[in-house]
């Protein structure tokens, strides 16, 4: 029986699957991210099957793995290209590893749940392994065919050139913007430096690169300074040859040489006779869009050095690219502000002729909706200054900018910028168009965006590496092409919070619902064309849109495939969930409520959200939290109401070898101690938690040898000690075995109880960031944090160390990048800038007594930043004056901020956080 019929009667009345629909909606890019979720199930239930369901037959999931891998190195290998048969069979890829997923997810959950009429008619054991072999049997005429194409269009991969073009566009050029940029490139370009240099200009596309290159191009000082000058633009796909052609026919033929001759020669012919025609020459020459190092490579061995001041200057979008060639720091552009943005505007439609004042407001609106970005303000301008001058149609334009852009000049806007995805390696492009599922100027949480790639399953494995790592990387990679940008980074320097322009949420939009990857469900889209998608994302602009949500969840329930559902913008209201979603992985609805009782059902999820639980359901949570057998990530978020009785995990929590991440983020939880290995009636098997790196965060923390033990790649741990039962001291808690986590980076730590710095040891090597909040430790004990070999940042809050005067010990901080002090009760800070050596960002918040900053810290070479909010007025002026003497020497670079109170409002700020805390150490602060 073919497997799309399998499936359905696999699946019954709950989950009904339109193959049809489904056979003509994939590319390259969502056959890929399938078999790559596929390969995650596969490896999960293979390395840890659930305990309620039947192992799988391993000898079937090996062969289906080795047919994956060797499909996904295929699509790897050809996803640029674009013939029949390759489509069709990434059509087929997509579909049959989803189908896949189906049969075996389904078989998973129906026997988790106990559904005994789903057991005996669905998931027999004979027709799930039927069902599965049938998907071998496919997938293995998948590969032989791949095998052919393999045979017959491999070596076309190599061989395949674009063409390019040659010679600056004798076009005008106009510039807003860049001023800056303009004299400090012609200015290293006209140089005193002898050797051959190479120069790079580096932004997202439409940020105006080239632009700016044509400028310098045709600046005078340029045209008189050298004596040959040559511009080629290169494709993603370039040929040697031609370039060579190019710059050959811009700085001259050499004499001797036949120009209708010349494009017979082959590559080192033609690159001997620019040798020539450069020989003894300044030169300049300019690569347009260049989209690898291996452009440069062919062609550097042919340029001349006869260090007398020729010049490359390149423009790329990518700045891996940009470091690999260039010795100096590229130029690097950005987006616009408005009043730039406005200039140039005005220019293209206007020219010298004024703007009519009731165009005024509408033209701003619509500059605005540009962000900054050059190319889509010079596109709409362009189309505005073609079109009718009313005010109805700008305010049209205005209330649709992204639809205008796309429709003036041709889409020119998002043919450019879709460049920048078509180069993407097949591996990035499911992140990528991830990008859709955030709202409009978002502010990307990078920890929230890293565990999403993960729990869908998009992530390529790597070796021994945690797909962590990889999704750093990849996020890394995306904001090196300059298609994300960074908009925060976090105190370890490690990118927090991330964002990306309109024009290019809108490509990800439109490819992902093109490629079928997600679906983003819009009021102006029927509630029935949600159908059969695997990832669906809604978002509430306003309240008015409750209705058609409402359809939208009706919809829903014809659905039996949805795999992923992000809701956000609800405004806090409460939903019901369908009740087909049986299947669903992801389930992220921020500000959005739903019953924990109907999400608990969900025994597939991988990621969950839970928003300011009761008491009664954050307990309901924790008892059910080992039904997810596939659990990977839960945050519980909001204050809980908590009463007296203690709040436990389940002891199941040592079997849910899934789980990557458990967060509170108000309020804590205790952690049973692990099964016991010893007696009778105990379990022989121990199960390591190896993907558990966040526990955040425990109460009254047992640190034992065995749970240690058991937490071997932790690197989040978060712990509260309150006051210890009577009879109970450090001693029982063993917190000296936190040495022991080699891995673990960051720890927080919150102690009600005495001496905690003389007890605990932490993990020497590992640990970069510390944050200590109401320990009541004295300054003096605060040597045993300074020693630790890699702390980069250290945060002491709310009464962490108590007394009037710090004096730090030389040799200690010394790798300390991030110090952060906020209610201490410190009068006097003595040190000097060997203290920390290394310091870049200095945080003080809400102490009042602090006389001032130590001036050796403004000497610190590596200082950024001085933040000071609600401190002392003394402590604010010593600031300011470090700021002007680093001015004085030079450094302009040191920023610092001071956000001032007046004294009442000081002390109510203060006394409204001590009542925060409550009982604690601070009833023994002198100033209270």
């Amino acid at each position: 029986m073919p497997v799309n019929q399998r499936i359905t009667q696999l699946l019954g009345k709950k989950s009904q699957i339109d193959f049809e629909t489904l056979r003509n909606q994939r590319s390259t890019m969502a056959a890929y991210a399938s078999l790559l979720s596929l390969g995650h199930i596969l490896d999960h239930i293979l390395q840890h099957p659930p305990r309620q369901t039947a192992v799988l037959d391993k000898a079937q999931v090996d062969s289906l793995l080795e047919i994956i891998i060797f499909l996904q190195e295929f699509l790897e290998d050809f996803s640029l290209i674009r013939r029949d048969e390759i489509q069709g069979l990434e059509d087929k890829i997509a579909r049959t590893a989803n189908a896949a997923e189906d049969i075996i997810e389904s078989r998973v959950v129906d026997q988790i749940l106990g559904d005994a009429e789903a057991a005996s008619e669905r998931s027999s054991s004979t027709l799930f392994c039927q069902d599965l072999q049938n998907v071998i049997q496919e997938f293995d005429s998948m590969k032989k065919d791949a095998m052919k194409i393999n045979e017959t269009e491999g070596i076309k991969i190599i061989e395949t050139a674009g063409s390019f073009i040659r010679g600056a566009s004798d076009s005008k050029n106009t510039m807003v913007g860049f001023d800056k940029d303009l004299i400090q490139i012609v200015d290293t370009l006209t140089g005193d430096q002898s050797n051959l240099q190479i120069l790079s200009i580096v932004g997202m596309g439409g940020i105006g690169k080239t632009t700016l290159a044509k400028n310098v191009f045709e600046n005078p000082l340029i045209v008189q300074h050298f004596d040959r000058r040559a511009w080629v633009t290169v494709s993603q796909q370039f040929s040697v040859h031609e370039l060579l052609l190019g710059l050959i026919k811009d700085v001259g033929v050499p004499a001797g040489e036949n120009e209708r001759e010349i494009t017979r020669k082959n590559d080192g012919e033609l690159g001997l006779c620019l040798h020539k025609s450069l020989s003894d020459r300044r030169y300049l020459i300019v690569m347009d869009d260049i989209w690898s190092i291996e452009v440069w490579d062919g062609i550097k061995r042919f340029l001349p050095n006869y260090s007398n001041g020729s010049r490359v200057l390149v423009t790329t979008r990518l700045s891996n690219v940009a470091d690999s060639l260039c010795s100096c720091t590229p130029q690097e552009l950005h987006f616009l502000d408005d009043d730039k943005s406005w200039t140039l505007f005005h220019d293209k439609v206007f020219g010298k002729e004024s703007c009519p004042p009731e165009l005024e407001e509408a033209g701003k609106t619509i500059v605005r909706n540009c962000k900054g970005l050059p190319l889509a303000i010079v596109a709409i301008g362009g189309l505005l200054a073609k079109s009718s001058r009313t005010l109805e149609y700008w305010e049209y334009v205005a209330n649709d900018t992204s639809a205008a852009l796309n429709m003036g000049g041709d889409g020119l806007c998002f043919e450019v910028l879709y460049l920048s995805y078509k180069h993407l390696p097949v591996h990035l492009k499911p992140c990528f168009l991830y990008m859709a599922t955030f709202p409009e100027d978002s502010k990307i949480k990078i920890s929230r965006l890293v565990k999403l790639w993960i729990a869908e399953g998009i992530l390529k494995p790597i070796g021994s590496r945690s797909l962590e790592e990889i999704g750093e990387d990849n996020l890394k990679d995306l904001t090196d092409r300059n298609l994300i940008q960074v908009h925060d980074y976090g105190s370890r320097n490690k990118i927090k919070t991330c964002t990306i322009h309109d024009l290019l949420r809108d490509l990800c939009l439109k490819e992902a619902q093109k490629e079928k990857f997600l679906c983003v469900a819009s009021v102006n889209s029927h509630p029935r064309s949600i159908d059969n998608k695997r990832r669906l994302v809604i978002h509430q602009q306003s309240p008015d849109e409750g209705e058609f949500h409402e359809q939208v969840f009706d919809a829903m329930n014809l659905l039996s495939c949805t795999r992923s559902l992000i809701c956000q913008g609800f405004k806090c209201t409460e939903i019901k969930l369908p009740v087909c979603l049986r299947l669903l992985r992801v389930l992220s609805m921020l500000d959005v409520y739903s019953s924990v009782t109907e999400t608990l059902q969900l025994v597939n999820l991988r990621y969950n959200y839970f928003e300011s639980p009761t008491y009664k359901e954050l307990l309901n949570i924790l008892e059910s939290l080992a039904l997810l057998w596939n659990l990977q990530t839960v945050t519980i978020a909001g204050i809980v109401s908590f009463t007296e009785s203690p709040i436990n995990l389940p002891a199941e929590i040592w079997e849910m070898v899934q789980l990557r991440h458990l967060k509170m983020e108000e309020g804590d939880f205790y952690l049973p101690d692990p099964p016991s290995t010893n007696g009778e009636n105990s379990r022989r098997d121990i199960t390591v938690l190896k993907n558990l790196q966040t526990l955040y965060k425990i109460r009254n923390f047992r640190c034992t040898e065995e749970v240690v033990g058991r937490l071997p790649n932790l690197k989040k741990l978060g712990i509260t000690y309150t006051q210890f039962p009577s009879g109970f001291g450090w001693d029982y808690y063993e917190v000296y075995n936190l040495a022991h986590l080699r891995n673990l980076e960051s720890l927080f730590l919150d102690s009600a109880e005495e001496n905690v710095l003389q007890h605990i040891c932490f993990p020497h090597d590992s640990l970069k960031k510390l944050t200590l909040r109401k320990c009541g430790v004295s300054w003096e004990d605060l040597s045993v944090v300074g020693s630790l070999p890699h702390l980069e940042v250290l945060h002491l809050m709310d009464g962490a160390v108590i007394g009037s005067e710090w004096n730090p010990v030389e040799g200690e901080f010394l790798e300390l990048k991030c110090l952060r002090m906020k209610l201490l009760d410190v009068e006097e800070w003595i040190a000097e800038s060997s203290h920390f050596p290394c310091l870049e960002k200095l945080q003080l918040e809400l102490l009042p007594f602090l006389e001032e900053i130590p001036y050796g810290i403004g000497e610190i070479q590596t200082l950024q930043s001085i933040s000071l909010t609600y401190c002392s007025d003394s402590a604010n002026s010593s600031a300011k004056k470090i700021q002007e003497e680093q001015q004085e020497l030079g450094n302009y670079e040191l920023q610092v901020h001071v956000r001032e109170y007046s004294l009442g409002s000081l002390a109510m700020t203060v006394i409204d956080g001590v009542m925060e805390f409550g009982k604690t150490v601070w009833d023994s602060f002198r100033f209270w």
